[in-house]
């Protein structure tokens, strides 16, 4: 899994209007989140739910929307890079969560 979300590419012309700049900020920052929420061994079945569902309904969707971005869209090899990214992490998400509710159920903890 990448350390993080590939970099926006210098900008066509004129720069990046400020809310794609934001919007990927705001990519890198959850995708720093889940990524940590996977590497720590404590981490619950509440957390990396609410990782997966951030990553599934709110980070798929933004990338969406900056490839289709009218003015200035997302080039095809980084849009396809964040999103292979973010493909890498709703996996991993998936099957610690699956770990993490088979083990609570080996403990009767659900």
């Amino acid at each position: 899994m990448p350390q993080q979300i590939p970099d926006l590419p210098p900008s066509n012309g004129s720069p990046w209007p400020a809310e794609v700049v934001q919007a990927h900020r705001g990519l890198q920052a959850g995708f720093q989140a889940s990524r940590a929420a996977l590497n720590l061994n404590e981490s619950d079945a509440i957390h990396l739910g609410h990782y997966l569902h951030q990553a599934k309904s709110i980070m798929i969707p933004v990338v969406e929307a900056l490839r289709r971005q009218a003015s200035n869209p997302l080039p095809r090899c980084i849009h396809q890079r964040i999103n292979e990214a973010i493909s890498t992490l709703v996996d991993g998400l998936q099957f610690a969560l699956a770990e993490s509710t088979a083990m609570c159920h080996d403990y009767d903890l659900l």
